[in-house]
């Protein structure tokens, strides 16, 4: 094949639409997770429990060292063939093992005991550390070979819009559920709001646990994708852990993902738990307030999707496609500062779930994709993993970047910890409406900013055109990766 041709993929699948499904199930339970993590534990330690940012900022900087560790480690060796490979798969072996200290891992989080925070914050501290890395460790285990098994299963771009169409419904319903089980809860029981979320964690996790169970047929590796990690060509071309993080960290479009990722992902930490702070300081109103603005945020990424899905189909360019998704995006978060009450705060949530619909259709599922791919092919292995893993760990080396601006703008509006209303939190600061601008600042215009200087960095610096992406494709299939 010489260097202009094109490589045309065939659109015929040997996957049922239950393994589509199922594999896409696995969603339910990560961003259910995700979505309770980061909309309610912030919110949870800083007000409920009464521990100080910058303590929740110190444990979470101490969370990312051993991030550091774990998740390329964890993906350097599981990309390694052990006895059970040849039976059970590379990676379908440890999703079992993990799945149910991962789901209730959200019970331990939500669970502080009665510590007296205000004379001795440390064992509160250390509670919240030990969940993290309860959370994470076995999450890690589960979120690498899922997200690993998914470019190796789903491997034309036809199959990876297949897929599209369950995933990214079934990721916003996930949120949803994310959004509503925490606020059905948070209330339960009168006058003890700690007991509540105690109540909240176990429902998630039971929650969680029984869409991990129902996954599983879609993350089990068949014969083919077996045989695969026995090649002869790929075997012999194991690489070492120092040098594959060495390409990874040189490889163009892996990093141009990585920054924007991190811009999304500190974007979507900012906004969501932010919202809390909005709806209890601002508007002062009930957790209710947080269903119906966040259902309609999510209401309007859903009914976007379709729209999304044909509009990438029609341009047939996946870069530019992406950029314009970014663009509408970044634009659409900035009036969110500047609502004036919670109707006009309902509309423009609505409007900025249409607008970010393209970013969450395009994102995991087909732009990541090819970024493994792009990985494989340089590197001529079947060592995925370790990508995935190394993803996780700079996600997390840059994960309390949030909490940092939180903390900052909290510390410069002079925001008091330990007041869960209004009223209390206004007799004890010295300007209240300062306090409510670094509220309003971190739901619009801070997370705009940032998600738009992503944007026109991947614009410039993205190298996977769609003739890369193909000519990727056909070189996978000639190396039998």
């Amino acid at each position: 094949m010489n260097e202009n041709s094109t490589f045309e993929e065939s659109s015929e699948t040997r996957h049922s639409r239950w393994i589509f499904l199922s594999n896409a199930l696995s969603q339910v339970s990560s961003s259910t997770l995700s979505a309770v993590m980061s909309g309610f534990y912030l919110f949870y330690y800083q007000v409920i429990v009464g521990l100080n940012i910058l303590l929740i900022f110190l444990a979470s900087t101490i969370f990312v060292v051993y991030n550091a560790v774990n998740d390329p480690l964890f993906g350097f060796l599981i990309d390694r063939n052990m006895r059970f490979t040849r039976k059970y798969g590379r990676r379908f072996p440890w999703i079992v093992i993990g799945i149910v200290p991962w789901c209730f891992s959200i019970y331990l989080l939500f669970s502080v005991p009665d510590f007296d925070v205000s004379s001795n914050p440390w064992p509160a501290f250390l509670w919240l550390l030990m969940s993290l890395f309860v959370y994470d460790t076995f999450g890690t285990l589960v979120g690498i070979n899922v997200n690993t098994i998914r470019p190796d299963k789903f491997r034309t771009e036809e199959e990876r819009r297949i897929f599209t169409k369950y995933y990214v419904p079934l990721d916003i319903s996930s949120i949803i559920f994310g959004i509503v089980l925490p606020a059905l809860f948070i209330n339960v029981i009168p006058g003890d709001k700690k007991a509540s979320y105690q109540i909240m964690g176990t429902v998630v996790a039971i929650f969680c646990l029984i869409f991990a169970i129902l996954s599983l047929p879609g993350n089990r590796e068949d014969e083919v994708m077996i045989e695969r990690y026995f090649s002869p060509e790929i075997e012999k071309k194991g690489i070492s852990f120092f040098e594959t993080l060495k390409r990874i960290i040189t490889l163009r479009s892996f990093i141009v993902y990585f920054i924007y990722g991190v811009a999304y992902g500190v974007s979507l930490a900012l906004i969501i738990p932010n919202l809390m702070y909005v709806i209890t300081f601002v508007l002062q109103e009930s957790s209710d307030a947080y269903i119906l603005i966040l259902g309609l945020n999510l209401l309007g990424t859903l009914i976007s999707v379709p729209f999304w899905l044909k509009f990438i189909k029609k341009v047939n360019d996946n870069k530019k496609a992406f950029v314009i998704a970014g663009l509408t995006y970044s634009f659409a978060l900035f009036p969110l500062t500047f609502f004036q009450g919670l109707f006009d705060l309902m509309i423009m949530a609505f409007i900025l779930g249409i607008a970010s619909g393209g970013t969450n259709t395009f994102l995991f599922t087909i732009l990541f994709p090819s970024v493994v791919d792009d990985f494989a092919v340089k590197l001529k292995t079947n060592q995925k993993a370790i990508l995935i893993g190394i993803t996780t760990m700079l996600n997390r080396l840059t994960g309390n970047i949030d909490e940092l601006i939180f903390a900052i703008v909290h510390n410069l509006t002079g925001f008091v910890e330990g007041y869960d209303t209004y009223d209390k939190l206004a007799a004890v600061v010295p300007d209240m409406n300062l306090v409510l601008l670094g509220i309003r600042l971190l739901e619009g215009v801070i997370p705009g900013t940032i998600l738009l200087a992503a944007t026109l960095i991947f614009w410039k610096f993205f190298p996977l055109t769609q003739d890369v992406i193909l000519k990727n494709k056909a070189e996978l299939n000639r190396l039998k990766i």
